[in-house]
Protein backbone atom coordinates (compact mmCIF):
# COMPACT_ATOMS: atom_id res chain seq x y z
CA UNK A 1 0.00 0.00 0.00
CA UNK A 2 1.62 3.71 -0.88
CA UNK A 3 1.50 6.39 1.17
CA UNK A 4 -1.31 8.46 0.39
CA UNK A 5 0.51 11.79 1.84
CA UNK A 6 3.27 12.49 -0.69
CA UNK A 7 5.83 14.85 -0.35
CA UNK A 8 6.42 14.48 3.12
CA UNK A 9 10.11 13.71 3.78
CA UNK A 10 10.10 12.69 7.46
CA UNK A 11 6.84 11.01 7.66
CA UNK A 12 7.92 7.15 7.10
CA UNK A 13 10.46 7.43 9.70
CA UNK A 14 8.50 9.12 12.52
CA UNK A 15 5.54 6.11 11.10
CA UNK A 16 7.92 3.73 11.90
CA UNK A 17 9.01 5.26 15.55
CA UNK A 18 5.06 5.22 16.43
CA UNK A 19 4.30 1.65 15.10
CA UNK A 20 7.27 0.22 16.69
CA UNK A 21 6.87 1.99 20.16
CA UNK A 22 3.42 0.40 19.71
CA UNK A 23 4.42 -2.74 18.59
CA UNK A 24 7.00 -2.78 21.75
CA UNK A 25 4.59 -1.51 24.69
CA UNK A 26 1.26 -3.75 24.05
CA UNK A 27 -0.06 -6.55 25.42
CA UNK A 28 -1.83 -9.32 22.84
CA UNK A 29 -5.36 -8.41 21.62
CA UNK A 30 -4.73 -4.95 22.74
CA UNK A 31 -7.09 -2.08 21.70
CA UNK A 32 -5.68 0.74 19.63
CA UNK A 33 -7.82 4.31 18.47
CA UNK A 34 -6.45 5.79 15.40
CA UNK A 35 -8.06 9.76 15.20
CA UNK A 36 -8.13 10.29 11.35
CA UNK A 37 -7.16 7.26 10.29
CA UNK A 38 -7.89 7.99 6.40
CA UNK A 39 -7.78 4.95 4.35
CA UNK A 40 -6.09 3.21 6.95
CA UNK A 41 -2.50 3.22 5.51
CA UNK A 42 -1.20 3.18 9.51
CA UNK A 43 -3.18 0.22 10.16
CA UNK A 44 -1.35 -1.29 7.22
CA UNK A 45 1.86 -0.30 8.67
CA UNK A 46 1.15 -1.34 12.58
CA UNK A 47 -0.49 -4.94 11.02
CA UNK A 48 3.35 -5.40 9.47
CA UNK A 49 5.08 -5.21 13.03
CA UNK A 50 1.53 -6.86 14.98
CA UNK A 51 -1.31 -8.42 13.46
CA UNK A 52 -2.77 -9.35 17.21
CA UNK A 53 -4.48 -6.34 18.22
CA UNK A 54 -8.20 -4.79 18.09
CA UNK A 55 -8.32 -0.92 15.87
CA UNK A 56 -10.96 1.09 16.12
CA UNK A 57 -10.29 3.55 12.89
CA UNK A 58 -11.88 7.13 13.04
CA UNK A 59 -12.18 9.80 10.13
CA UNK A 60 -15.05 11.89 9.06
CA UNK A 61 -14.81 11.32 5.56
CA UNK A 62 -16.96 8.19 4.56
CA UNK A 63 -14.80 7.21 1.42
CA UNK A 64 -11.90 7.05 2.93
CA UNK A 65 -13.79 4.58 5.49
CA UNK A 66 -15.13 2.58 2.92
CA UNK A 67 -11.56 2.25 1.84
CA UNK A 68 -10.16 1.28 5.15
CA UNK A 69 -12.88 -1.60 5.80
CA UNK A 70 -12.46 -2.70 2.21
CA UNK A 71 -8.79 -3.01 2.72
CA UNK A 72 -9.14 -4.75 5.86
CA UNK A 73 -12.14 -7.10 5.21
CA UNK A 74 -12.70 -10.09 7.40
CA UNK A 75 -10.61 -8.47 10.08
CA UNK A 76 -13.43 -8.67 12.71
CA UNK A 77 -11.14 -7.03 15.30
CA UNK A 78 -11.02 -4.25 13.22
CA UNK A 79 -13.75 -1.50 13.59
CA UNK A 80 -14.08 1.89 11.76
CA UNK A 81 -16.09 4.78 13.08
CA UNK A 82 -17.54 8.57 11.32
CA UNK A 83 -17.07 10.99 13.52
CA UNK A 84 -15.98 14.62 13.54
CA UNK A 85 -13.17 15.74 15.38
CA UNK A 86 -14.80 19.73 15.82
CA UNK A 87 -17.30 17.58 17.40
CA UNK A 88 -15.60 14.46 19.45
CA UNK A 89 -18.79 14.12 22.03
CA UNK A 90 -20.41 13.39 18.96
CA UNK A 91 -18.42 10.55 18.27
CA UNK A 92 -19.62 7.11 19.18
CA UNK A 93 -16.49 4.71 20.22
CA UNK A 94 -17.14 0.95 20.91
CA UNK A 95 -15.24 0.52 23.74
CA UNK A 96 -13.39 3.30 26.57
CA UNK A 97 -10.23 1.40 27.14
CA UNK A 98 -7.77 1.96 24.68
CA UNK A 99 -4.42 0.99 25.32
CA UNK A 100 -3.24 3.53 23.27
CA UNK A 101 -4.34 6.17 20.73
CA UNK A 102 -3.10 7.83 18.10
CA UNK A 103 -3.31 10.92 15.30
CA UNK A 104 -0.98 11.39 12.35
CA UNK A 105 -1.35 14.95 11.07
CA UNK A 106 -4.55 15.75 12.11
CA UNK A 107 -4.41 18.29 14.92
CA UNK A 108 -3.16 21.15 12.95
CA UNK A 109 -6.43 21.13 10.97
CA UNK A 110 -8.11 22.18 13.97
CA UNK A 111 -8.82 25.29 16.40
CA UNK A 112 -6.38 25.16 19.43
CA UNK A 113 -10.19 25.13 21.56
CA UNK A 114 -10.88 22.07 19.66
CA UNK A 115 -7.06 20.45 19.64
CA UNK A 116 -7.89 20.28 23.41
CA UNK A 117 -10.97 19.33 23.41
CA UNK A 118 -10.42 16.16 21.47
CA UNK A 119 -7.36 15.31 23.80
CA UNK A 120 -10.14 15.51 26.82
CA UNK A 121 -11.97 13.43 24.92
CA UNK A 122 -9.13 10.80 24.03
CA UNK A 123 -8.01 10.93 27.69
CA UNK A 124 -12.07 9.45 28.79
CA UNK A 125 -11.45 6.85 26.30
CA UNK A 126 -7.46 5.46 26.88
CA UNK A 127 -7.53 3.02 29.71
CA UNK A 128 -5.47 3.72 33.26
CA UNK A 129 -2.18 4.11 32.28
CA UNK A 130 -3.27 4.41 28.75
CA UNK A 131 -0.94 6.18 26.23
CA UNK A 132 -2.03 8.57 23.81
CA UNK A 133 1.05 9.19 20.50
CA UNK A 134 0.42 13.09 18.98
CA UNK A 135 2.63 13.46 15.50
CA UNK A 136 1.78 16.90 14.17
CA UNK A 137 3.41 20.03 12.92
CA UNK A 138 4.44 22.73 15.37
CA UNK A 139 4.27 26.35 15.07
CA UNK A 140 7.38 28.14 14.56
CA UNK A 141 7.45 31.08 16.42
CA UNK A 142 11.19 32.97 16.39
CA UNK A 143 11.81 35.13 13.13
CA UNK A 144 15.39 35.46 13.89
CA UNK A 145 15.81 31.48 13.97
CA UNK A 146 13.76 31.05 10.94
CA UNK A 147 16.93 30.97 9.04
CA UNK A 148 17.84 27.76 10.05
CA UNK A 149 14.33 26.05 9.33
CA UNK A 150 15.09 27.25 5.70
CA UNK A 151 18.25 25.26 6.02
CA UNK A 152 16.71 22.10 7.88
CA UNK A 153 13.82 22.66 4.47
CA UNK A 154 16.46 23.13 1.99
CA UNK A 155 18.20 19.63 3.42
CA UNK A 156 15.59 17.85 3.11
CA UNK A 157 15.24 18.70 -0.27
CA UNK A 158 18.67 17.55 -1.15
CA UNK A 159 18.64 14.66 0.44
CA UNK A 160 15.25 13.28 -0.63
CA UNK A 161 14.44 15.25 -3.84
CA UNK A 162 11.63 17.06 -2.16
CA UNK A 163 10.46 18.92 1.03
CA UNK A 164 7.02 19.28 2.76
CA UNK A 165 6.95 23.27 3.11
CA UNK A 166 9.06 26.07 2.33
CA UNK A 167 9.01 29.79 3.03
CA UNK A 168 11.53 32.41 1.51
CA UNK A 169 10.87 34.29 5.13
CA UNK A 170 9.14 34.21 8.57
CA UNK A 171 6.79 36.22 7.52
CA UNK A 172 5.61 34.19 3.81
CA UNK A 173 5.45 31.08 6.93
CA UNK A 174 3.21 33.48 8.64
CA UNK A 175 1.10 34.47 6.09
CA UNK A 176 0.61 30.75 4.56
CA UNK A 177 -1.13 29.74 7.74
CA UNK A 178 -4.76 28.96 6.65
CA UNK A 179 -8.09 28.52 8.47
CA UNK A 180 -7.21 25.04 8.01
CA UNK A 181 -3.52 24.97 8.90
CA UNK A 182 -3.06 25.80 12.59
CA UNK A 183 -0.21 24.23 14.10
CA UNK A 184 0.38 24.72 17.81
CA UNK A 185 3.26 25.30 19.67
CA UNK A 186 5.09 22.57 21.80
CA UNK A 187 4.74 24.31 24.66
CA UNK A 188 1.26 24.26 24.06
CA UNK A 189 0.77 20.86 23.99
CA UNK A 190 2.40 19.87 27.35
CA UNK A 191 0.44 22.05 28.81
CA UNK A 192 -2.79 20.69 27.43
CA UNK A 193 -1.69 17.62 28.00
CA UNK A 194 -1.25 18.40 31.62
CA UNK A 195 -4.50 19.98 32.01
CA UNK A 196 -6.19 17.11 30.08
CA UNK A 197 -4.50 14.84 33.75
CA UNK A 198 -1.95 13.68 31.55
CA UNK A 199 2.00 13.46 31.74
CA UNK A 200 3.86 13.89 28.06
CA UNK A 201 7.24 13.51 26.70
CA UNK A 202 8.54 14.37 23.50
CA UNK A 203 9.91 11.06 21.29
CA UNK A 204 10.99 12.63 18.18
CA UNK A 205 11.10 15.97 16.61
CA UNK A 206 12.99 16.38 12.91
CA UNK A 207 12.31 20.43 12.35
CA UNK A 208 9.01 21.60 13.12
CA UNK A 209 7.31 17.93 12.85
CA UNK A 210 6.76 16.29 16.70
CA UNK A 211 6.10 13.02 17.93
CA UNK A 212 4.80 13.43 21.42
CA UNK A 213 3.45 10.74 23.55
CA UNK A 214 1.54 10.79 27.06
CA UNK A 215 0.13 8.55 29.33
CA UNK A 216 -3.01 8.87 31.61
CA UNK A 217 -2.76 9.45 34.99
Amino acid sequence: MDDPIQRHPTRAEQLDIITSVIAETTRPGAAVLDIGCGTGYFEHLLAEKRDDLAVTGVDMNEASLAAAAERFDGRGDYQWVKGDLRAPGEISLPRADYRVAVTCLTFHDLADVEKQAVMSWITGHLARDGMFVLMDRIRLTEPVLFGSQIALWNRLERVHGFTMRAADSFEAYEADMASNNRPARLVDYQTWFHEAGMVSQLLHLHGNIMVMAAARL
